[in-house]
């Protein structure tokens, strides 16, 4: 559908009449204006409140019901749509939430398989079953005007006296979206999130307010119920989740890329591995000059000066990423350190956040801490090519980073990208996410904040992403922009999908 189509500001319901009478139960119309839409069959060019628009997918008439396509319902009728998917992948039912007021959503559940549906839990018999047709869903308009409201009326082809065209008068009822947003946590892509957000704003007018103050930060945030969304370089442990007591979402952004940035005279290009650089962080090596990393760096002159390790002392989605990599590489580490986002360090000093990090190694000759790539950069800090898994030298890159994530990925996207074994893969690389509630009606929450949440996300999966490489930040892959996609249209309010 057409920019026009798909940027109605306004939410509809219908108080719809079909054949001059009121459906009963229907909501009765009241609003101060209606949107008339005129579609005709088999064409895909229809008419939206006087404007053209162009349909993905065309009307039809089958067994003399008119089909209408899912998503010109979802965009043109302001509904919500997901899908529930068979094992195989296929669609066995449509999910709907309607707005039937401006604050409620009607849930329905049509089966593709039966005429059975339900509307806000109770079952209903439908006189056809929706279908698809060349991958696209359909669903009938007598159901949407008997069970959604609508006015509904239809023109015959005089010479054939079939249907031609079908008018649907819709009463518009306004959703009261706010213009502001807060969220909290990584500071692992708060560049990234500053200027996102910033770029949203001025194509908006919606303000999005983003605290970088780490990852358990912003996961105890989203806990406590503070914020529209957490942001996290890590995925909730077990203890987390349980602690959310309701269903969390896992929405990437980004991939990113964490390296190890030093502080040493006339700024070395040096190469690390897992095993030096578990040793260095372990205490077990302590000078720059030590015969191990001469090793891997032959030709470099390595300074007679001790090491000192930074670490970060806040609860942290950069640590995770370190922690894990090395725990995947380092059997030693496993079992001495392990993985988290906070662990208890055998040496070193503690900065808060990336930039707490960057700052401390800035300050410190002989210093060595891991960071985001960009925090390395932006500071002016030298960092370590990385061998990986498959034993070639990596420069840590956009390119590299992103080779990590050319992976198969699973439905809920939490997955480690770390110790790739692509060989130009660089080995320490990772997902940072959003995290939302799945069920968006909790804590007093509006129906127009969980849109605002929706289109937020949506808009950082597409348009955003064009951001993120000036950044310094990898775009998503394909496939992961697809698979989040699909998460957050599964997102509910009161059980019904949301609308855009």
């Amino acid at each position: 559908m057409s920019a026009a189509g798909r940027r109605i500001l306004s939410l509809a319901i219908v108080a719809v009449i079909a054949v001059g009478l009121v459906v009963p139960g229907a909501y009765a119309a009241s609003a101060a204006s209606t949107k008339t839409i005129v579609l005709t069959i088999s064409s895909t060019v229809a008419t939206v409140a006087g404007s053209s628009v162009t349909l993905d997918a065309a009307p039809f008439i089958v067994g003399g019901r008119t089909m209408l396509p899912v998503r010109f319902v979802a965009e043109s009728m302001g509904a919500g749509v997901s899908f529930t998917k068979r094992s195989n992948g296929s669609v066995s039912r449509v999910n709907l939430g309607l707005p039937d007021s401006s604050t409620t959503l009607k849930a329905i559940t049509l089966s593709l398989d039966s005429t059975t549906a339900t509307v806000n839990g109770q079952i209903v018999t439908l006189d056809t079953t929706p279908v698809i047709r060349e991958g696209r869903t359909f669903v009938p308009i007598r159901f949407i005007a008997e069970q959604l409201g609508a006015k509904v009326t239809s023109t015959a082809d005089p010479s054939t006296g079939r249907t031609r065209t079908v008018t649907i008068v819709l009463p518009i009822i306004n959703v009261d979206v706010p213009r502001q947003m807060s969220g909290t946590g990584a500071t692992f892509p708060l560049p990234l999130y500053s200027k996102m957000f910033d770029v949203y704003n001025g194509e908006t007018g919606v303000r999005v307010n983003y605290q970088g103050i780490g990852s358990g930060g912003g996961i105890k945030a989203l806990t406590d119920k503070t914020v529209d969304f957490g942001a996290s370089d890590a995925f909730l442990s077990v203890a987390e989740t349980t602690a959310m007591a309701a269903p969390v979402l896992h929405i990437p952004t980004c991939v990113g890329a964490v390296v190890l940035t030093y502080n040493l005279e006339g700024n070395p290009v040096l190469r690390l591995d897992a095993k030096t650089v578990s040793d260095i962080f372990l205490g077990t090596i302590t000078w720059w000059n030590d015969s191990r990393i001469a090793a891997l760096n032959p030709g470099v002159t390595l300074p007679d000066l001790p090491i000192t390790t930074i670490h970060r002392s806040d609860g942290s989605g950069t640590t995770s990423i370190f922690t894990n990599y090395l725990s995947m590489a380092v059997s030693t580490w496993k079992s001495k350190v392990g993985a988290g986002k906070s662990v208890s360090w055998p040496a070193g000093i503690g900065g808060k956040g990336n930039d707490g990090v960057a700052g401390l190694v800035s300050q410190n000759k002989g210093a060595i801490g891991y960071v985001e790539l960009v925090y390395a950069i932006s500071s002016k800090l030298s960092y370590a090519t990385m061998r990986n898994s498959s034993g070639s030298f990596v420069v840590p890159s956009l390119a590299s980073s992103g080779r990590a994530a050319q992976i198969q990925l699973p439905d809920d996207l939490k997955v480690f990208l770390m110790n790739s074994s692509d060989s130009q893969a660089y080995p320490i690389a990772a997902f940072t996410w959003l995290l939302v509630y799945r069920e968006q009606k909790y804590s007093g929450r509006t129906l127009g904040q969980a849109i605002a949440l929706k289109r937020l996300l949506n808009w950082m999966l597409t348009t955003a992403q064009s951001v993120n490489e000036g950044l310094g930040y990898g775009r998503l892959p394909a496939t992961a922009v697809t698979k989040a996609q699909a998460l957050v249209r599964s997102l509910t309010y009161g059980g019904a999908p949301i609308p855009d």
